[in-house]
C-alpha cells in the first residue's frame, strides 16, 4: 500500500510562498522546515525544525553545527543531517567565490566571534582557523564546557587544525555563570594552550573569552615582551582593539 503523505497540502502550499515571495517572507525555523522536507517525506517536519532552533539558537548556528549534534536531535536522522551539511558547506563555498579576498584581523574574527557566541546557555570554546595569509580555512567548537577545566585537551584544537593545514589559530570562549573578568584557571589554561600550539608549528594569535556584553582578551595577559611582539603581527593591524577589555 502507498504510503499517504497528510501533509503534503501544507508542503505544497509551503513550497508555493517560498517560490512567489522568497526567504525572506520565512522564519528562520520555517526555512529549517521547508529544507528538511527534502529528507524527511511523511512527516511533520515543524517540531523538528523548532527543536533545532532551540537546541542551536540560530538558523546559523544550525549550520554550523557538527554531524553528530545533528542526529542527535529527535527526529534528525542521517539525510536529514548530511542534507544540512551540504547545505553549509555549499553556502560558504560560494561565499568564498564571492569574496576571494577573505583575510581576516582581530576585528573580524571578534565580530565573528560575537555572533557565533551571543546568547549561549553554556560555556563553549569556538575554535577558528586561519592559513599564512590569514585567510579563515573553518571554524568548530572545540570544547563545551568550563574553560579552565582539564578535560580540555590540547588535541582538540591541534587535531583540527592540522587537519585543515592552518597556521594560525584564535579561540572564542565564553562562560555564561560566571563574572566578566577571566579566572586564574582561564588564564593559566590559554598560556598552556598557547605553548602548546607552538610545538606543534602553530600560532595562537588571540583568545577572547566572553561573558554577557563583556570581552576580554587573554591575550592581555602574556608577558608584555611577548604581547608586544605580537601585537606587530598584521592581524592586529586593525582598530577593534577597543571592544575588549
Amino acid at each position: 500500500m502507498k504510503e499517504t503523505n497528510i501533509h503534503a497540502g501544507h508542503r505544497e502550499k509551503t513550497r508555493e510562498k517560498y517560490l512567489r515571495a522568497g526567504a525572506d517572507a520565512f522564519l528562520p525555523h520555517e526555512l529549517i522546515e521547508l529544507l528538511l522536507y527534502y529528507a524527511i517525506p511523511y512527516r511533520d517536519v515543524n517540531p523538528t525544525a523548532h527543536l533545532l532552533m532551540d537546541r542551536f539558537g540560530s538558523l546559523s548556528g544550525v549550520l554550523r553545527a557538527k554531524r553528530e549534534e545533528l542526529v542527535a536531535v529527535p527526529g534528525i536522522g542521517e539525510y536529514a543531517a548530511d542534507l544540512i551539511r551540504l547545505i553549509a558547506d555549499l553556502s560558504e563555498t560560494a561565499l568564498s567565490e564571492r569574496l576571494p579576498d577573505r583575510r581576516e584581523n582581530r576585528d573580524t574574527v571578534l565580530k565573528r566571534a560575537r555572533v557565533e557566541l551571543a546568547g549561549a546557555d553554556g560555556d563553549r570554546t569556538v575554535a577558528y582557523f586561519l592559513d599564512n595569509a590569514y585567510s579563515l580555512l573553518g571554524s568548530e567548537t572545540v570544547y563545551t564546557g568550563y574553560l579552565g577545566a582539564a578535560g580540555f585537551r590540547d588535541k582538540l584544537i591541534v587535531r583540527p587544525a592540522i587537519k585543515r593545514r592552518a597556521s594560525f589559530v584564535v579561540l572564542a570562549s565564553c562562560h555564561a555563570s560566571r563574572a566578566s573578568r577571566a579566572d586564574e584557571n582561564e588564564i593559566a589554561a590559554s598560556d598552556h594552550f598557547r605553548r602548546s600550539l607552538r610545538l606543534s608549528g602553530l600560532t595562537l594569535l588571540e583568545h577572547f573569552l566572553f561573558s554577557g556584553d563583556y570581552v576580554t582578551s587573554l591575550s592581555a595577559y602574556l608577558p608584555e615582551e611577548e604581547r608586544t611582539a605580537l601585537s606587530r603581527d598584521a592581524f592586529f593591524a586593525c582598530d577593534g582593539k577597543e571592544d575588549a577589555e
